[in-house]
């Protein structure tokens, strides 16, 4: 099973620049309550409230039963999810990306993506990758 909890229904193309100052605080804006809601519907074991703020592609991509099987592979490796914090956002011309560093149970500075088209005005999430050395073993 390759996964290092990689999901993306879009593929991000290009060269990021890091976003800073009121353009990343209007990202975060929108970002922080669809991380936080994500999060939440991962440790609550709860499809419904994970997957709240998916686009089409995404529900597609990750349905109830590969959350399920994902999230076993997480909380079997690093635990159940308890913070995250310094939130860099990125633009590549298409996409924003938001990566936090993340506290699980058992390792700490896993990285959490989450990915927006960058002209959606929905802001339904398009990607979303969780990374840390103990996934990856």
């Amino acid at each position: 099973m390759l996964l290092v909890f990689a999901v993306s229904a879009c593929s991000c193309t290009g060269q990021e620049s890091v976003v800073a100052g009121d353009d990343a605080a209007q990202v975060l804006a929108y970002a922080e309550p669809v991380a936080g809601n994500l999060l939440a519907g991962f440790n609550e074991d709860n499809y419904t409230m994970y997957s709240r703020d998916f686009s089409p592609e995404m529900k597609q991509a990750l349905d109830e039963g590969a959350f399920e099987q994902n999230r076993e592979y997480v909380t079997s490796r690093i635990g159940l999810y308890k913070s995250r914090a310094s939130p860099v956002v990125t633009d590549d011309g298409k996409y924003i990306a938001v990566t936090y560093k993340g506290e699980f149970e058992r390792e700490d500075g896993v990285n959490l993506r989450f990915v927006f088209k960058k002209d959606d005005e929905s802001h339904q999430l398009c990607g979303l990758w969780f990374n840390s050395p103990m996934l990856r073993s």
